[in-house]
């Protein structure tokens, strides 16, 4: 028996061809995508390369000699050699969902990075899936980013056979169609993470005070908020200095609201002491909470201010404020002890305010492979104790980026963790294991063995594993490169 190769529909597993003669010339895995290339040779009159073309981005499953599943993926390109020169047509160079990034000329921040809308196909994105292109195009109007995005979109919304130079291979057949494959990981890469806002708040150039704790009709200060993104918030930041010699503390919290004011429910709290505020200049002074705080999308908030001891008018806080009321998404109101009731300021004013939220490993990989796991199923993972992480940002990465960099923090614990995509499409992480765990071996002809000299069938299930040595210590095996025709193994490379 030999080799063989199948091409199955990605939605329902329909099968669509078998190539006959096809010769998977490398296959390679690792220990963050499992099945990673393959580079596949077929020998197929019966297809064409526009055949090929509308295969891309289907099922591919290649079987050793022993009927095994050894490899699965994407057909990703497929090539035809004529001489020197050669067919070829892909997915690399798709996009058919566009946007443009740009500094609006027109706008009145100029400075200010923005994006238009998305521009989409639609129907390639039907038959291929979404692949996702922000393209950078400098200061211009957002009527031009938005032709620069229209023509973007013309151009690249489908997969074109190319005819381009080929420079010779040994494993080169006249006629033979060469299929380029990718693990079903490299899919995250097709879109762009849209980024999740860490920091809530209010920072323009200050524009006006509030004492607080001199007087009892200005006891408290509050300013209420909505989060763009559900996260645990950490830290609470505001402007603020301090009047005379105050002895006791600037206190924080975070509360409900409750018919438009705050609820006195309180979620945190944490204290500033006086000695650490400065008498003479305003600057940003930041507490930690002892605790996160989770806050949800939808629901309005309270940042509340106030002094832990008595009023007294010749020693108490001043906070920054911007009078331009330029906060849309709050109010400021304060507490007027005397009559007990929360009122607004004269003039208006919102409260110069941040805060900065975290949220855990495991669930910001979630969120990245549920927004760009479009092919995937379910997401796993047994990574004991997760890291609490600052959510990565809007930063132009793409999904497989920021998946990776989740993946390569490591668990709380500083344990390295491996990542895969099983056969039935359901994205694993896991902790890497032990040295100690070692059950392979390498025998004096360079073969893997399992610790009792039995030889490992099917090597690529090495990966992810410690390999035993007598003479050094175990070796763990991250990658590994399979090249069936001569049996030509690689570890690590």
């Amino acid at each position: 028996m030999s080799w063989s190769v199948e091409v199955l529909d990605r939605n329902n597993g329909r099968f669509l061809n078998s190539p006959d003669s096809c010769t998977p010339i490398s296959l390679s895995w690792d220990d963050f995508s499992g099945p990673d290339k393959a580079l596949i040779r077929c020998l197929c009159d019966h297809l064409s390369m526009e055949d090929w073309r509308t295969r891309l981005g289907q099922d591919v499953r290649v079987y050793d000699p022993q009927g095994r599943l050894a490899w699965w993926g994407y057909l990703d390109m497929v090539s035809q050699v004529h001489g020197e020169l050669q067919h070829k047509v892909g997915l690399s160079e798709v996009a058919n969902r566009v946007a443009v990034r740009f500094m609006d000329l027109g706008g009145s921040e100029p400075e200010e990075l923005t994006q238009t809308a998305w521009f989409e196909n639609l129907e390639s994105q039907a038959l291929y899936g979404i692949k996702e292109e922000v393209y950078p195009a400098g200061y211009t109007l957002r009527s031009t980013a938005e032709w620069i995005a229209a023509a973007r979109l013309h151009d690249r919304a489908w997969p074109e056979v190319r005819l381009g130079p080929h420079t010779p291979r040994a494993i080169d057949q006249p006629g033979a169609y060469f299929m380029e494959c990718r693990g079903w990981m490299h899919t995250l890469s097709w879109r762009v993470w849209p980024g999740l806002i860490a920091v809530v708040g209010h920072s323009p150039i200050q524009q006006g005070i509030q004492s607080v704790g001199n007087s009892l009709t200005s006891r408290r200060l509050a300013q209420s908020f909505l989060v763009k993104d559900s996260l645990q918030f950490t830290r609470l930041a505001v402007r603020a200095r301090k009047q005379g010699s105050p002895t006791d503390f600037l206190r924080f919290s975070l509360q409900t609201d409750l018919a438009g004011k705050p609820s006195g429910l309180e979620l945190g709290t944490q204290s500033l002491s006086a000695s650490e505020l400065n008498s003479e200049s305003y600057g940003w002074v930041e507490v930690n909470l002892s605790e996160p705080v989770s806050l949800e999308v939808g629901s309005l908030y309270w940042l509340i201010l106030e002094r832990s001891g008595g009023v007294d008018s010749g020693s108490y806080y001043l906070l920054g404020l911007d009078e331009n009321q330029g906060y849309q998404a709050g109010s400021m109101l304060i507490y007027d002890q005397s009559s007990a009731t929360w009122k607004s300021r004269l003039p208006g004013a919102d409260l110069l305010f941040r805060l900065t939220g975290v949220l855990e490993q495991v669930e910001q990989m979630r969120l990245v492979a549920a927004y760009a796991g479009q092919f995937l199923q379910l997401f796993e993972t047994d990574l004991g104790q997760s890291l609490v992480l600052p959510p990565i940002g809007d930063e132009g990465l793409d999904c497989l980026q920021v998946f990776r960099d989740l993946t390569r923090q490591g668990n709380a614990a500083l344990q390295p963790l491996c990542a895969g995509i099983d056969p039935n499409r359901n994205i694993k992480v896991w902790r890497e294991p032990e040295p100690g765990s070692a059950s392979l071996r390498l025998s004096p002809e360079g073969r893997l063995e399992t610790r009792f000299g039995q030889p490992l069938a099917a090597p690529w299930q090495a990966i992810g594993q410690w390999l035993l040595c007598e003479t050094a210590r175990p070796l763990y095996l991250s990658s590994l490169t399979l090249e069936p025709i001569s049996g030509k193994v690689r570890f690590n490379v």
